[in-house]
C-alpha cells in the first residue's frame, strides 16, 4: 500500500469512528448550510448517507453538487474535512444494504420508504488532523515552540 492509499485508509478510518458528519452545501442565495449527516459508508473513495428525497438538501445539490462533510472528535483531536461532488439517487438493493436500526428512527417504513434516497459524496479532496494529545499536552506545559505544537500534528491533505 502506498503512501496515498495509506492516507485515505486512516481517512475511512477515522471517519468511521466519528460516524456524524456536518454536510455543507450552498443554499439558494448562495449562503453556506450544514447539517448533521449519519455516515452510513465510507469506501472507495465515496461516502453514502441517507436523505429524504424532498429534503432542500437534495434541491441544493441539484443546482451545486459540491459539498463538504467535516467531522470532529475533540476529544481524541481528530478533525477530518473532505470536499467532494455530490448527488443523489434511488437504489433499492443499495438501501438495503446500507440499512441499519438507527436509519429505521428517519424512516419508519423501513427501507421500502418511498422517501428514502442515497446521497453519495465522491471524494474530490480530504484532509485531516490526528494531534498526539499526550505530546501535545507536554509540550504545551515546557511552552514549546510553533514549530514543535506543529510536529505533535499529523496532518494530511489529499486528491
Amino acid at each position: 500500500m502506498d503512501t496515498h492509499q495509506q492516507g485515505f485508509a486512516k481517512l475511512v478510518t477515522m471517519i468511521d469512528a466519528i460516524e456524524v458528519g456536518m454536510l455543507t452545501t450552498a443554499d439558494e442565495a448562495g449562503h453556506m448550510r450544514s447539517r448533521p449527516m449519519a455516515t452510513q459508508r465510507a469506501e472507495d473513495g465515496c461516502l453514502w448517507f441517507f436523505t429524504s428525497r424532498d429534503s432542500p438538501k437534495v434541491e441544493e445539490i441539484r443546482k451545486d453538487c459540491q459539498v463538504n462533510v467535516s467531522y470532529s472528535d475533540p476529544a481524541n483531536q481528530i478533525f477530518v474535512s473532505v470536499s467532494g461532488l455530490a448527488r443523489t439517487l434511488r437504489d433499492e438493493a443499495r438501501i438495503r444494504e446500507l440499512w441499519t436500526g438507527q436509519a429505521q428512527r428517519w424512516f419508519p417504513e423501513g427501507p421500502e420508504d418511498p422517501r428514502i434516497a442515497l446521497l453519495s459524496v465522491e471524494i474530490t479532496a480530504a484532509e485531516y488532523w490526528d494531534v498526539d494529545a499526550c505530546k501535545m499536552r507536554a509540550l504545551l506545559k515546557t511552552n514549546a515552540s510553533p514549530s514543535e505544537l506543529e510536529a505533535a500534528t499529523e496532518h494530511k491533505a489529499l486528491s
